[in-house]
């Protein structure tokens, strides 16, 4: 039977580039919504700083700015929902991949359970026939 360790790393390797690819789908993610939290936290201050100072040019320019903020924040909600799908799709990827190496180790451990049970099949077969030889000899001394 074929050695399926050569196949075995190919698949483990694809695993792994599939972790690495998942885990940048993630580390932007991250980022993207850290932007909008630094967003959310801004627009948050300078509300708190328009309604201090009562003027009305304040106020005009926080709800212009908050327009800004608001069509950003959409922007990002929409990457952010983008890159869920790309999570998505990476996540059932890798799941497949490691289902495939997970079978090529599991063939590859039945085949050498096999060959390990062959191999103490002739072991004990040629120590009963070394066994029977020995009483034989033992018998006619």
């Amino acid at each position: 039977m074929a050695d399926l360790e050569p196949l075995i790393r190919l698949r483990r390797f694809r695993v792994e580039e599939k972790q690495k690819a998942l885990a940048e789908l993630f580390r932007q993610a991250e980022l993207l919504e850290g932007r909008k939290r630094s967003i959310l936290g801004e627009l948050d201050h300078e509300r708190l700083l328009a309604e201090r100072s009562g003027d009305v040019d304040s106020l005009v320019a926080y709800a212009a700015y908050s327009s800004r903020m608001a069509t950003e924040i959409d922007r990002l909600d929409g990457q952010l929902e983008k890159l869920d799908l790309r999570i998505e799709k990476a996540q059932d990827d890798m799941r497949e991949a490691f289902s495939e190496q997970k079978k090529a180790q599991i063939i590859q451990e039945r085949r050498d359970a096999e060959e390990r049970a062959e191999q103490d099949a002739k072991e004990s077969k040629n120590l009963d026939e070394i066994g029977i030889e020995v009483f034989r000899r033992s018998e006619s001394d």
